[in-house]
C-alpha cells in the first residue's frame, strides 16, 4: 500500500492555489486595463455594438467558413479591440515626437502648403497612395525582420478569420504600421481632416477584409483589396507565405511580385505554427519571451 507523502500533497495544493490566485490577478488587470480604454474613449462600446450589428449578420448571411456565432478567444480579441488603439496611439507619440518632426522640417515649406491647400476629395486621394506604399513597406518588414515579426506574429496566431480578428494586435506592432502610414502624411502637411478621413476609412477596410464573408468583387478584386485576398495572406499554406500585404490596393503587391490570389480556391488553415499563449496579458508579454532564433519558414510565415 502506498502512503500519501503529506509533503507533496501540501506542494500540490499550494501551486494550485497559486495558479488560481494567478488566474484572479490576471482577470483584475485586464478588467482594469479594459476600464480605462473605456473611459479615455467613451464611444468605443458604441463603435463596438455598431460593427457587431452589421458584422455579424453579414458572416452568417454569407459566411466563407461556416462555424458558431461565439469562437474560442474572442472575449480576449474584445479586450484587443478596447485597450490596442489607447496604447497603440500612446505608442505612436514617440517616433511622431522623434522622427515625424524632423522629416516635417525636412519638406519645404511650400509643398506642405500647396498640399494643405487643395481640395479635401484631392488630398484623400493622395493621401491613399501613400499611406497605402507606407503601410505595405511596414507591413512586408513586419514579416522580414525578425524583432519586427515578433509583435506582428501576435496578429498570425489567429487561426480563424472573422471581423472581430481584425482587433487580434499587438500595440507595439500597430504602432509600428501606423507610423509607416502617418509619418509620410504629417510631414507632407496633409490636413487633419484628411488625416481623419483616411485612418477612418483604412479601420472600416481593415475589418472588412478580415470578415468571415465569401464576397469577391469579380474584376475589381485586382484593383481594391477584398477578404478573398487578404485572408490569403493570413492562410497557413506555405504557398501563400510572405503574399498580399497591401491594406487597399493589391496592384502594389502585383507591382513587388507579392501578389497571390488563386482562382477559385480557398486557404485550407489559418495562423501559424507556434502555439500562442491564451488570455490578452499573456498575449501582450508573448513577444518579449526568449524564444528559438528566428526562422522564417518554421513559423509558418
Amino acid at each position: 500500500m502506498v502512503v500519501p507523502d503529506p509533503r507533496r500533497e501540501t506542494r500540490t495544493e499550494d501551486r494550485r492555489a497559486g495558479h488560481r490566485a494567478g488566474r484572479v490577478v490576471l482577470g483584475v488587470s485586464t478588467l482594469a486595463l479594459l476600464l480605462v480604454a473605456l473611459a479615455a474613449r467613451s464611444s468605443l462600446v458604441f463603435g463596438l455594438v455598431v460593427l457587431a450589428a452589421v458584422f455579424i449578420p453579414l458572416e452568417k448571411l454569407f459566411p466563407l467558413q461556416p462555424r458558431p456565432l461565439r469562437r474560442d478567444g474572442w472575449k480576449t480579441d474584445v479586450v484587443h479591440f478596447a485597450v490596442n488603439n489607447l496604447l497603440a496611439t500612446i505608442g505612436l507619440l514617440v517616433p511622431v515626437a522623434l522622427v515625424g518632426l524632423a522629416l516635417r522640417a525636412a519638406v519645404p515649406g511650400e509643398l506642405r502648403h500647396d498640399i494643405a491647400a487643395q481640395a479635401s476629395w484631392l488630398q484623400f486621394m493622395e493621401a491613399l497612395l501613400v499611406a497605402e506604399l507606407g503601410g505595405y513597406a511596414g507591413h512586408r518588414a513586419a514579416h522580414r525582420v525578425p524583432l519586427l515579426w515578433r509583435f506582428h506574429k501576435v496578429h498570425h496566431s489567429i487561426r480563424e478569420m472573422d471581423w472581430l480578428a481584425a482587433a487580434h494586435l499587438h500595440p507595439i506592432d500597430a504602432a509600428w504600421t501606423r507610423s509607416c502610414v502617418v509619418l509620410p502624411l504629417f510631414a507632407l502637411g496633409f490636413s487633419r481632416a484628411t488625416f481623419g478621413g483616411y485612418l477612418a476609412f483604412a479601420t472600416l477596410w481593415a475589418i472588412f477584409i478580415h470578415a468571415n464573408v465569401r464576397f469577391t468583387f469579380g474584376p475589381l478584386r485586382w484593383l481594391v483589396t477584398t477578404p478573398e485576398l487578404h485572408h490569403w495572406h493570413h492562410a497557413g499554406d506555405p504557398e501563400a507565405y510572405d503574399t498580399n500585404f497591401a491594406g487597399q490596393f493589391p496592384w502594389i503587391d502585383a507591382l513587388f511580385g507579392t501578389l497571390h490570389l488563386p482562382e477559385g480556391r480557398r486557404p485550407t488553415r489559418y495562423g501559424i505554427d507556434e502555439e500562442q499563449p491564451r488570455g490578452y496579458l499573456h498575449q501582450l508579454v508573448w513577444p518579449f519571451r526568449p524564444n528559438a532564433p528566428f526562422d522564417h519558414t518554421a513559423t509558418g510565415r
